[in-house]
């Protein structure tokens, strides 16, 4: 049997990377976290102490933080970043800093120490707008309307760019909209919200019902990763995946109809029908199924469930507390 892999995992506290984190300790392997906690350490509480883990508060920026944390890694999954179009439109500067020139220092330090493998992820947000008559696969043309999605696609021009002709190798994803629970909590994503407020007001607001967007539970989105880790090596190497499912494609007021048919059945819906966010695209997830093997195994209205219990358990003090979001 062979030595257990070291994986750095940047953002590792975050909403999707406490997840990763959990399942890359429960497949074996030993990881390190470097992250600069802006939203604070409460997720990491449960694996603090773990013979596996090791925690580096750090920033991608921070040249130095990153070489201490990357010593002795087989491998990267690159996470952390500013998220979300709110979050980056309040602060631009610093979101090309630590989304596009933290992922060159990533990529520069990945290749200097030796990695077999970088995971990045994008968003599938890049797609932006879209014909939505035809299903946006990994060469379709990018439509960026956000700065978010912007730096994703430079992001990845940077690994291409910097992998070509290496050894090592790297593989993106671009994760459909991610929901559910997490030892970070977030409630600014559109199912999480619609799934509080339908609990909590039994009244929902859709803006722009008919925009489509690709959604996935956050579990399976980190899940993904170890898949990645554990693929074979010629399939995945400098390779863009769209992360999700064809069934994971809803407009948005399926969302809320979901919400009212399976758990909320007096849920009033209030249809808005000015959206400053234009995004709408519908997305193709054949290439990770055939090439990877990956499918998702919880379906939208089991996440939902997730949610209302932490809400009726109490699990979370104030849902509507700022610190669950991102802007």
């Amino acid at each position: 049997m062979g030595r257990t892999e070291r994986v750095l995992v940047t953002g590792g506290a975050g909403y999707i990377g406490s997840w990763v984190t959990r399942f890359l300790l429960e497949a074996g392997y030993e990881v390190v976290v470097l992250d600069r906690l802006l939203f604070g350490g409460k997720s990491l509480e449960g694996v603090l102490g773990h013979p596996r883990f090791q925690f580096v508060h750090g920033d991608v920026r921070d040249e130095k933080a990153l070489a201490a944390a990357i010593d002795g890694a087989d491998r990267v999954v690159h996470l952390a970043a500013l998220v979300g179009e709110a979050a980056c439109k309040k602060n631009p500067d610093e979101s090309r800093a630590v989304n596009v020139t933290g992922t060159r220092n990533v990529a520069t330090a990945a290749i200097e120490s030796g990695v077999k493998q970088l995971v990045f992820f994008s968003t599938a947000s890049s797609y932006g707008v879209q014909d939505i008559s035809v299903l946006a696969d990994e060469t379709s043309q990018l439509n960026p309307v956000s700065l978010y999605a912007e730096s994703k696609i430079e992001s990845e021009g940077i690994l291409a760019k910097t992998f070509d002709g290496q050894k090592s190798y790297y593989s993106v994803f671009r994760p459909s909209t991610v929901h559910g629970p997490s030892a970070r909590m977030r409630f600014d994503l559109i199912v999480n919200h619609l799934t509080r407020d339908a609990y909590l007001d039994h009244k929902v607001e859709i803006f722009g019902g008919s925009l489509w967007r690709p959604l996935i539970w956050v579990g399976d989105a980190a899940r993904c990763v170890v898949s990645a880790l554990q693929a074979n090596a010629d399939a995945v190497r400098n390779q863009a995946f769209n992360l999700g499912n064809h069934g994971g494609n809803f407009r948005k007021i399926q969302v809320a109809e979901i919400l009212r048919e399976k758990l909320i059945p007096d849920l009033q819906i209030v249809q808005q029908h000015d959206d400053p966010d234009l995004r709408s695209y519908r997305v193709d997830f054949s290439k990770i199924e055939k090439v990877m093997g990956f499918k998702v195994v919880k379906p939208i209205e089991a996440a939902m469930a997730d949610i209302i219990q932490m809400l009726e358990l109490k699990v979370v003090d104030d849902p509507y507390d700022h610190k669950y979001r991102n802007d």
